[in-house]
């Protein structure tokens, strides 16, 4: 990895924080008085470049690819990073930037670790990387990153800003004036501007003129120091069901799984099901191999194929059933979200009962709490909960 450079380039004009009775801040542009002016000029942000189009280089056919050392030429010739009374900014590029259809947990793990190594040296946190597997790099950090105290972001320029005046101790993703929470978030369009939506949590913050920071949504400051955990268990098969599907493909990863050594890696399946979770009941070979799955000590996750909503396996026949088997339930949980958290916890030793108990927990924000009523309640903090999931993970 390549080391930081000196000399950093300096950002934008200052942004004032106040806190309204509505439990919103609001940040106004020209309007900082000097001591926190001065507070903002002190502050430094760690840019860290993996990949991706924004240090994409031409090559003679002109084709785009990533390239170390192009992002810093690139900074500097930005204005807006020329102006006065801004953070300071340092960069560290990857020496072998990668595009990120090519990004996996190991380089999730290679980038936790590098904010481990420089967690006190920098206020805030702002990783550039390619767009297509954004999410599940922000919700595999939301997971990693443990105790986190300190803003993650993407998306440069209001990136580094935000990393630097703002009090988010979360991963979060940056898109077209939004400020979106990371294991939230989904991209939703290929080639639109607006490319990242959180389907089932509202923004964390809008820029503009004004940019509103809904403060009641922001999680808690942790308690415990931060530490990293990269030993993430990735031997997981997603499932799209489709009409007429065959159980051939499902029932061989079972029996692969069977003929392994005891001491194989555990292995996870999530099914992405119709509507709220439902499958077909007269289908008798699909629960067969659940159930198949199940005994076989295989972790069995459901989840909707709907991008709004959440899944709710107590409404039709065939999801009652699976919940009698003990299937884990994603709730509203993103497929990125999902994937990424039985990767951490299957990572951390759970299984069986234990890894269903967390992952129908809500550990960094990644799903939604309920009320007595059954409405979803964005705003009622699970801070209890997450402290006796801490004290549980403590024994692992």
């Amino acid at each position: 990895m390549a080391t930081p450079k000196e000399d950093p380039p300096i950002l934008p004009t200052p942004l004032e924080v106040r806190v309204l009775q509505n439990e919103k801040v609001v940040m106004r542009k020209n309007s900082i008085g000097r001591e926190k002016q001065d507070a903002l000029k002190d502050a430094h942000v760690l840019i860290l470049y993996t990949g991706g189009t924004f240090g994409m280089t031409p090559d003679a056919v002109g084709t785009l690819h990533p390239k170390s050392g192009f992002l810093e030429q690139k900074v500097r010739e930005m204005d807006e990073f020329k102006f006065g009374g801004m953070p300071k900014v340092t960069i560290i590029e990857w020496e072998d930037p990668i595009d990120s259809s090519d990004m996996c947990p190991a380089d999730w793990g290679r980038i936790a670790q590098t904010i481990e190594e420089h967690y006190w040296d920098y206020d805030g946190f702002v990783i550039l990387q390619g767009t297509d597997t954004m999410a599940y790099t922000a919700s595999a950090l939301s997971f990693m990153l443990e105790s986190l105290g300190k803003l993650v972001r993407r998306n440069l320029i209001m990136s580094v800003l935000c990393a630097a005046s703002l009090e988010i101790p979360e991963v979060c993703i940056y898109s077209n004036d939004k400020l979106l929470r990371g294991n939230r978030t989904t991209k939703t369009f290929n080639m639109a501007v607006d490319a990242f939506h959180s389907p089932n949590h509202p923004v964390l913050a809008l820029t503009g003129v004004e940019t509103i920071l809904e403060h009641g949504l922001i999680l808690p400051y942790p308690r415990r120091r931060f530490s990293t955990f990269t030993n993430l268990h990735t031997n997981i098969c997603v499932f799209h069901l489709v009409p007429g599907f065959d159980d051939d493909c499902i029932t061989a990863y079972v029996e692969k799984h069977k003929r392994e050594q005891p001491d194989a890696q555990a292995k996870a399946m999530v099914f992405a099901l119709y509507g709220t979770g439902n499958a077909p009941l007269k289908k008798d070979g699909f629960l067969q191999v659940i159930q198949d799955a199940l005994d076989a000590h295989i972790a069995v996750c459901v989840t909707t194929q709907c991008l709004h909503g959440r899944t709710q396996l107590d409404t039709y026949a065939t999801g009652i059933k699976l919940l009698q088997m003990g299937v884990i339930t994603s709730y509203d949980m993103t497929i990125e979200s999902c994937v990424t958290k039985l990767a951490y916890l299957m990572g951390k030793g759970y299984r069986g009962p234990e890894l269903k108990l967390n992952m129908e927990t809500d550990l960094r924000g990644e799903l939604s709490v309920l009320d007595v009523t059954g409405e979803t309640d964005l705003t009622r903090p699970s801070s209890m909960t997450r402290k006796k999931v801490v004290k549980r993970m403590l024994s692992h």
